[in-house]
């Protein structure tokens, strides 16, 4: 790692934007250098792009019957063939799932943004269905890409089966041999991919797409989990780093259990934020006291964990609860839902609740929801699993369980004890992982735009500090005061300018006390 950077929090100025202004990415251009040895054929195909199948637009994250509003008729899709293992790239392949929005105009097209939800785990065909409006002003420059990591949706989705059977009793020990008994089912119905799954494995991928839809440098927007695949990326291509945005950042100092912490503690000060508004509004259901505000939070927690409830032929337990309060602080636009939620389970009506558990907009540690019936995750949950296990060479058990449940149950007595058993998804994985995914030093790549929340539940902000610091490439912090996580798509104008100033005319932003 080089030596620490300067980190500027920057604002929009009245005027327009001032700063270093990066080269503008050229309309058909041809790649920087000659494909890596033995990768010319990939390199050098072109997506054959056609009409989206009907059932790639219904099934978009919201789960809608019928395709989003919108651009439906525009989206394009196509299959990226990439090696399995690019250390032998004359063996097995797979065929990364695309899609495309191409630029609108008006003004001279800029190449392909390639954008990454995140998770990871997650779909960025879907999410790129779902959110198409949110990137519309920057789809009439570029062609709006994304595509589904390996081992996430329509890309080998790992599988696991279709069940397996937990262990019985309780403790660290059972739940120890639960974690061990899903990931052997993984191993037995995926094992041949698990090895290549890592981020560095996609970023290798990115270069390949970069390439085939013919951009000499990457332009890339990447949320939450998508600023380490970009950050990598930074790493392992300096020379091909076009404008790229990272906004809500990872922090790559941090291993595993650090993250877990550092998010109990992020999930902590936000749900504090939400009681201390709820408050001062009206019809708040925790009453007009702050502290005993937040004293009710855990106190719901924890009857629903002593005795769960019945709704809609559902159990909402304590996880169910958690879950849902955990998916409603990733925006400060989902808390008034949260309150008249709240209002219903003080009535004894937990639907609110287990509505908001289902909503799935989270992403990242402690998003596991586990199961005493043998039901498996869902395919975004075992994709997260396989990924973050290659992508760390910890390996936790149940010996280590009640230092993990101590520490974080002190971090956030409220989010602390369910985030704990992540820390096990690991145990008895059925291959090695290492840390590669933490090398992110690009001193030779250009500044990337990193844009950070100051109230972050799940990527906490100074994240984003020591992630400039560790790129070691005078990348600068974009700062956001306010709540939530992604701070491009809550549509704050400041944020918009900047970042859209960015991707668009090159300009990256100095100075400043950031944006609000």
């Amino acid at each position: 790692m080089r030596g620490a950077v300067a980190v500027l929090a920057v604002c929009a100025l009245v005027g327009g934007l001032t700063g270093v202004v990066a080269p503008a990415p050229a309309d058909g251009a041809t790649p920087v250098a000659a494909p890596p040895p033995g990768l010319a054929r990939f390199y050098e195909q072109r997506p054959a792009w056609e009409p989206c199948p009907r059932d790639v637009l219904r099934s978009g994250s919201s789960g809608r019957d019928a395709p989003p509003p919108g651009p439906a008729d525009r989206f394009q899709c196509a299959r990226l063939e990439v090696p399995r293992d690019y250390g032998h790239p004359e063996e097995a392949t797979l065929r990364v799932q695309l899609i495309r929005l191409a630029a609108t105009g008006p003004g001279k097209r800029l190449g392909s943004l390639v954008i990454n939800p995140g998770g990871p785990g997650d779909s960025g065909v879907n999410y790129l269905v779902d959110s198409a409006d949110t990137f519309a002003h920057l789809g009439q420059r570029y062609d709006l890409v994304s595509f589904d990591p390996r081992g996430t949706g329509r890309t080998d989705p790992i599988s696991c089966g279709t069940s397996y059977t937990p262990a019985t009793g309780g403790g660290a020990e059972s739940l120890g041999a639960s974690e061990k008994r899903l990931n052997e089912a993984c191993g037995r119905y995926s094992g041949p991919l698990l090895p290549w799954v890592g981020t560095p494995d996609v970023a290798r991928d990115m270069d390949v797409l970069r390439s085939a839809v013919r951009d000499a440098k990457l332009s890339y927007l990447g949320f939450s989990y998508g600023t380490r695949l970009g950050a990598v990326y930074a790493h392992e291509f300096p020379r091909n780093v076009g404008r790229m945005v990272l906004d809500s950042v990872e922090d790559p100092t941090k291993n595993t259990w650090q993250t877990a912490v550092a998010q109990a503690r992020g999930f902590q000060r936000a749900v504090d934020a939400f009681a201390a508004d709820c408050v001062h509004g009206r019809d708040c259901p925790l009453g007009r006291d702050t502290k005993a505000a937040q004293t009710q939070l855990t106190d719901w927690y924890h009857k629903l964990r002593d005795k769960p409830m019945q709704t809609q032929g559902t159990t909402v337990d304590a996880t169910t609860y958690v879950y849902a309060l955990r998916e409603s602080l990733y925006s400060r636009d989902n808390w008034p839902a949260l309150r008249q939620a709240l209002a219903g389970l003080r009535n004894g009506d937990g639907s609110g609740i287990l509505n908001l558990s289902r909503s799935g907009s989270g992403s990242g540690t402690g998003r596991t929801r586990r199961s005493a019936t043998g039901q498996l995750p869902s395919q975004d949950q075992l994709a997260l699993r396989a990924i973050s296990c290659r992508d760390t060479s910890e390996r936790y058990g149940p010996a280590d369980y009640p230092r993990a449940e101590r520490e974080l149950t002190q971090a956030s007595p409220l989010f602390g004890p369910d985030i704990a058993p992540t820390l096990l998804d690991c145990y008895g994985w059925p291959v090695a992982g290492d840390d590669s995914s933490r090398h992110v030093a690009a001193p030779d790549a250009p500044p990337l735009l990193l844009v950070a929340t100051t109230d972050d539940p799940a990527t906490p902000y100074e994240g984003a500090a020591n992630m400039a610091r560790a790129l070691g490439n005078t990348s600068p912090v974009l700062t956001y005061h306010g709540e939530g996580h992604a701070a491009y798509t809550s549509g704050n104008p400041c944020v918009l300018r900047n970042v859209d100033g960015f991707l668009m005319d090159g300009v990256l932003p100095v100075g400043g006390s950031g944006c609000r």
